[in-house]
């Protein structure tokens, strides 16, 4: 029984996992506030999640930050990116009516991209976390994953669904860990993925 305890026991184990998610989820929000820095400051939050995945030592708020700033740019680029397409996406389905007898044929294809955009939006952040790629490459990579490995897509989008339903019964757990218990439970879906195409290559470790 003391070794449940111990410092590498379940307990402490445990312990860390949640004082991770509470501090990042955390830094997420304030990172957020802008609204544009949404992209960069979830490409942090996964950078971090994905250190607790690969059991890796973490430095909460250095980790977190220093991959806020490396991955800045593209991060924002990314993010606005998807914001413009599915802003597209909502006003031609909202306004499909508009089209006549196009609609039958403009609106499924509407509705297709969208499930599409919804699927590279699964694995882009956490890519941009874990590799040196081109934004160009990281939305090829996301397509590619996404649809290849279906089923740890569907996975990710139905843990999303089940951690919003469970957490919105008890809002303090859904204030303090919903976007961070998100991030981890999907990272530890994703890596398995990740590890039969680029098991050896990462970006390279945020230290000084």
């Amino acid at each position: 029984m003391s070794g449940f305890f111990r410092i590498d026991g379940p307990f402490y184990k445990f312990g860390m996992i949640v004082y991770y998610l509470m501090v990042t989820n955390f830094l997420w929000v304030i990172f957020s506030i802008p609204l544009f820095t949404i992209g960069a400051s979830t490409t942090a939050l996964f950078y971090v999640m994905g250190k607790v995945v690969r059991d890796e030592d973490i430095s909460t708020f250095k980790d977190y930050w220093k991959s806020f700033k490396m991955n800045f740019k593209q991060g924002t680029f990314i993010w606005l990116i998807m914001v413009a397409v599915f802003f597209v996406l909502y006003v031609n389905i909202r306004n499909v009516s508009l089209m006549g007898n196009m609609a039958k044929f403009i609106y499924p294809m509407q509705i297709a991209v969208l499930i599409e955009l919804l699927i590279i939006s699964v694995y882009v952040f956490p890519l941009l976390s874990r590799y040196n790629m081109t934004i160009r490459n990281i939305f090829k990579m996301s397509f590619f994953l996404g649809n290849k490995h279906i089923f740890s897509t569907i996975t990710c989008v139905a843990s999303l669904v089940a951690i919003y339903y469970l957490f919105s019964k008890v809002p303090g757990l859904f204030i303090l860990i919903f976007v961070s218990s998100y991030a981890l439970v999907s990272y530890y879906i994703i890596n398995r993925v990740f590890q039969k195409y680029f098991p050896d290559k990462k970006k390279e470790e945020l230290e000084e």
